[in-house]
């Protein structure tokens, strides 16, 4: 699986989500500190009255990646940062292992710290999961 950093992204086969809904996800790293648990977001490409301007919407609590692959996404998409995910490394490795997490790409440094900076600026982020990036 290689090394995970800032920026990694995955695609996660039956990702669940605290509903105890399933989808199959692509998540993107946001904090992967030592001896923490990381720090990700989900991916969406469904606009749902979401703005196509690319960037930070930290208001919004998301962050728009136009399509086209320049920044890996083939698709108009949109990380939902109002509600990052903690995932203990020990589950995402059990994943892994599993086959259910494959390491799909790697956003550019400059875009992951853009996101990374979008995220302090969302009111309902939590100063715990702040403290993971």
């Amino acid at each position: 699986m290689g090394e995970i950093k800032n920026g990694c992204i995955f695609h996660w086969e039956g990702y669940q989500f605290a509903d105890g809904e399933k989808a199959d996800k692509y998540l993107v790293i946001l904090g992967c500190k030592e001896k923490c648990n990381y720090l990700a977001v989900v991916a969406t490409s469904q606009p749902k009255k979401r703005k196509f301007e690319p960037g930070c919407n930290a208001a919004m609590g998301y962050y728009h990646i136009p399509g086209g692959r320049k920044d890996w996404f083939p698709k108009d998409t949109w990380l939902l940062l109002s509600d990052p995910r903690e995932i203990h490394p020990g589950e995402f490795l059990k994943f892994a292992m599993a086959k259910a997490i494959e390491h799909r790409g790697q956003l550019r440094d400059d875009v992951a710290n853009a996101i990374r900076n979008c995220l302090k600026r969302c009111d309902d982020v939590s100063a715990y999961h702040l403290s993971l990036l």
